[in-house]
């Protein structure tokens, strides 16, 4: 495919607001083109098609670079996306990242970790560790994540509630965990409901029992 920027008839470096009315201009241009007879409306469509296809990773450029601007080095943004599950909203961010360090590697690891891409947030915690080997916050994180990985439990069922999994106590900011639900313990309401549901098996056994015994009296 030809270079995006040179479709729209520009370079990388034009102004957002600029390759914006570039696209609006053509698409226009382009759209009533196509509607005419013969190898013009051919071509119309042609250039159309090639122009949307541009659009898409030109947008996707400008969204980056946004999301890069907005960036001031302060990670608890992306922190707070993912405490959100706006696990999108903090790969964007991510991905307009250019300084790539130790802890932007460790914010990638834990959106990968959430979305339960295992193999890869471990990929990205070993990249962090590279660079900055004696921040504790990773080492701990890769060696949970291994064992968890590995089957091996981390901790009783206590110490997992707490911990958060692999990323526990190792956010950023206030170093809360990111906890999952664990579905193989049953919660207050739920045992309330067992109980409940046993309470009348055993009434109901009860009556059955107590009238099939008067009927072989009879």
């Amino acid at each position: 495919m030809k270079d995006p920027y040179a479709i729209l008839g520009l370079d990388r470096s034009s102004d957002p607001e600029l390759l914006k009315a570039r696209y609006q201009e053509l698409h226009s241009q382009y759209g009533e083109q196509r509607f005419k007879s013969g190898e013009e409306g051919n071509e119309g469509a042609r250039k159309l098609q090639e122009l949307e296809e541009a659009w898409v990773l030109v947008n996707a450029d400008i969204e980056r670079k946004a999301a890069s601007a907005a960036f001031d080095g302060d990670y608890g943004k992306i922190d707070e996306l993912i405490r959100q599950n706006k696990y999108n909203d903090a790969q964007d961010m991510l991905d307009g990242i250019q300084d790539r360090n130790g802890e932007w590697h460790y914010m990638q690891a834990i959106v990968f970790y959430k979305r339960e891409w295992l193999t890869e947030a471990k990929t990205q915690l070993e990249m962090a560790l590279r660079d900055d080997p004696d921040n504790t916050k990773y080492r701990s994180s890769l060696d949970k994540l291994n064992m968890a990985m590995n089957g091996t439990p981390i901790g009783g069922a206590q110490q997992q509630n707490q911990s958060g999994g692999a990323f526990g106590g190792n956010t950023v900011n206030n170093g809360g965990g990111y906890n999952q639900p664990r579905y193989d313990e049953p919660q207050p309401q739920q045992q309330a409901d067992m109980a409940n549901c046993l309470s009348t098996c055993c009434c109901a056994y009860c009556l059955t029992d107590c009238l099939c015994s008067a009927m072989r009296c009879c």
